[in-house]
């Protein structure tokens, strides 16, 4: 897709829903001083000494944009056909957790940059940043590379025809073997924002924790939410592997799915985006993602074929460890990461990992017929747990 500008497929106001993600975009779109950011971004491309046109301009147009829960996306167009990326954080900010955002807004920054500078992971260079929601654009912002390539329409086994997925496969394996390979740290946590020193029981257990805190808030007094959070409480002892419980621990994208995800026309990978909330995590949660997992309500043939993409990714993951040919100073840590793959503690380190507070019911129901199997019913674990304090 040469020259093909970022916004040529943005819906802009037309994809907003009324509510309160559409008031906080519609406010961006009517306070921010775009002129100001022109100016930045102008002011940034001319650092460039390669730049001889001296009548250089660039332009922001607030009616293109492209959203989502916490940025809104605009294109900086240049005079010399050139495009960046403006993104500007919409979601409001309490005083109170103001410096926790601008710390996890310069962790995101240093982690594409050091993920451009270990890997060959295609991410967006960092152009010019202000992280301070009182600065003259009036929200704080990021000015990047528009990487070419667009995401597709819905599951990388559903929308890649069968010809081209051993090649996305192996790509894909590609990003996660390097994550794993060159950007495994000593301890857990954001890349800026600090860590405790915690281990990977701490780090599961803590996120356990607060969602069966907010969990039970609406729904203390049901005896099978209360077994649920239990059970999804004590099935941190099923996800953690002993080797690993002292590292190393590799950077890890959240939510690694097709949404994320840039291809062009040929299905190669072209950018790998949104690294919000990027941080060192215990191996076990690098292995999974929403591209790997089945759905227990979902058609068989859907089913079928992302477990035939997961073995594809695993496959080609093997013959990257077997190989273990990478770039001078690159560590292949001993733990096989192909091997977790499609297995249970996969499943359940995803179930856990991707729940949420409103629908820890059901995940927890999921996770104990993966714990328990035939052996220990549902009902059994409501009167065991039903009725026990959640410590």
């Amino acid at each position: 897709m040469p020259n093909e500008r970022p916004s040529a497929h943005w819906l802009g106001s037309s994809a907003l829903q009324p509510g309160v993600l559409d008031d906080q975009i519609q406010a961006v779109l009517s306070r921010a001083n775009f002129r100001h950011l022109e100016k930045v971004a102008l002011a940034a491309r001319l650092q460039d000494k390669a730049i001889t046109d001296s009548n250089l301009t660039c332009i922001i147009d607030p009616s293109a944009f492209a959203h989502g829960f916490n940025n809104v996306i605009f294109e900086v167009a240049f005079s010399d056909s050139v495009y960046w990326i403006a993104r500007i954080q919409h979601v409001t900010i309490d005083a109170s957790e103001a410096e926790d955002n601008t710390a996890d807004l310069l962790s995101d920054i240093t982690t594409m940059r050091v993920i451009k500078e270990r890997t060959t992971i295609p991410v967006p260079t960092v152009h010019a940043y202000d992280v301070s929601p009182s600065n003259e654009v009036g929200y704080p912002y990021v000015l990047m590379e528009a990487l070419p390539g667009r995401i597709l329409g819905g599951p990388i086994a559903k929308q890649v025809p069968l010809e081209h997925l051993p090649k996305v496969a192996k790509q894909l394996a590609g990003v996660l073997f390097q994550l794993h390979a060159r950007l495994a740290f000593e301890r857990l946590g954001r890349l800026w924002s600090g860590d405790d020193g915690n281990g990977p029981v701490e780090w599961f257990y803590a996120e356990r924790q607060e969602d069966n805190r907010q969990a039970l808030q609406s729904h203390y007094q049901d005896k099978e939410w209360l077994a649920a959070c239990w059970v999804l409480k004590t099935a941190v002892s099923h996800i953690i592997i002993e080797p690993r419980l002292r590292g190393p621990f590799p950077l890890c994208h959240l939510d690694l799915h097709y949404g994320d995800i840039l291809f062009d026309d040929d299905y190669n990978l072209t950018g790998v985006i949104d690294w919000s909330g990027a941080q060192t995590v215990p191996l076990e949660r690098l292995a999974v993602s929403p591209e790997f997992i089945t759905f227990p309500a979902g058609l068989a043939e859907v089913n079928t074929s992302i477990v035939a993409f997961r073995e594809l990714v695993r496959e080609q993951l093997r013959l990257l460890e077997n190989s273990r040919q990478g770039d001078e100073g690159e560590q292949i840590p001993q733990s096989t990461f192909s091997d977790l793959f499609g297995t249970r503690r996969a499943e359940i380190t995803h179930r856990c990992t991707y729940s949420r507070p409103y629908r820890a019911l059901w995940d927890g129901r999921m996770v104990a017929k993966l714990i328990y199997g035939i052996h220990v019913s549902w009902t059994q674990l409501v009167d065991a747990y039903g009725e026990t304090e959640l410590c």
